[in-house]
């Protein structure tokens, strides 16, 4: 089984599953993500995102604070993916070390900004919606990213709306 096999089969499709409706965007852009990155969980890129979907701190409250507060059910289902003393201690370490925890973010993340969801097999529309969550405007991370996306993105379902 490759790496990328085993995270979307134990982390990323459980997750979104548990979370809700799974959807094929979800598995490209954290896929994407987490190919960008190498798969290293402690990877430090010049975006200052942690863990394997390279979560920015800032995007972390920001779920927190403006989405799953309003959503408590939601909000528990993600807490409990995460530690039980360690989340209360440093919530951002859990993205480092909690592969379930960073992806039950990262989907939540992304079900945040549902409406603006681009079709599965949009490429360049994948790039900008998750660039866009982390804040990221640098050419070469854009560039690396799409170039990431794009092979999964031939393989996307075809037919299927954005959301």
């Amino acid at each position: 089984m490759s790496q990328a096999s085993a995270l979307l089969d134990h982390v990323i499709r459980p997750v979104a599953q548990s979370l809700g409706e799974p959807h094929p965007i979800l598995d490209e852009i954290l896929l994407g993500a987490a190919t960008l990155r190498h798969f290293d969980p402690f990877a430090i890129a010049d975006d200052e995102g942690l863990g394997v979907f390279g979560i920015s701190p800032i995007l972390h409250r920001q779920v927190w604070d403006e989405y799953l507060a309003f959503d408590p059910e939601r909000a528990s289902r993600v807490r409990g993916f995460a530690s039980q003393h360690e989340f209360l201690v440093n919530p951002d370490l859990e993205l480092i070390t909690n592969a379930r925890y960073g992806a039950a973010v990262a989907i939540s993340a992304l079900e945040w900004v549902k409406p603006s969801w681009p079709r599965p097999n949009d490429a360049d529309g994948l790039t900008r919606l998750w660039s866009s969550l982390l804040h990221i405007e640098e050419e070469s991370y854009l560039a690396r990213l799409h170039k990431a996306l794009a092979p999964l993105c031939l393989a996307a379902p075809r037919g299927l709306p954005a959301i």
